[in-house]
């Protein structure tokens, strides 16, 4: 009888180890969980950044094509008028040599 009270003791004990180390066990993984939710919010806040800043550089690269387009109309137009200051008008009369 004494014999099963000392098994059944220590089989109590082996017991609270195995308990003890599920309780370790179970606080690691809630630790692992809070840094994973952690990086994920993280890796999405990352994610929104790089969309928004694509969006940006889409935005600007449309303005600045838009602007480039400007500036070949001002060039055009600024060209026509120095050549025709530079042209010699003759207001309809034959040019004097």
């Amino acid at each position: 009888m004494e014999f099963i009270l000392q098994m059944q003791a220590k089989s109590e004990a082996r017991m609270a180890k195995v308990d003890e180390r599920m309780a370790k066990a179970d606080e690691r993984m809630e630790k692992a969980d809070k840094r994973m939710d952690k990086f994920d919010k993280r890796l999405e806040a990352t994610l929104k950044l790089v969309q928004t800043g694509m969006k940006m550089l889409v935005k600007i690269d449309q303005k600045l094509l838009a602007l480039t387009d400007a500036q070949r109309k001002t060039d055009r137009k600024f060209d026509r008028l120095i050549d025709s200051w530079t042209k010699r008008r003759t207001n309809g009369h034959q040019p004097k040599n």
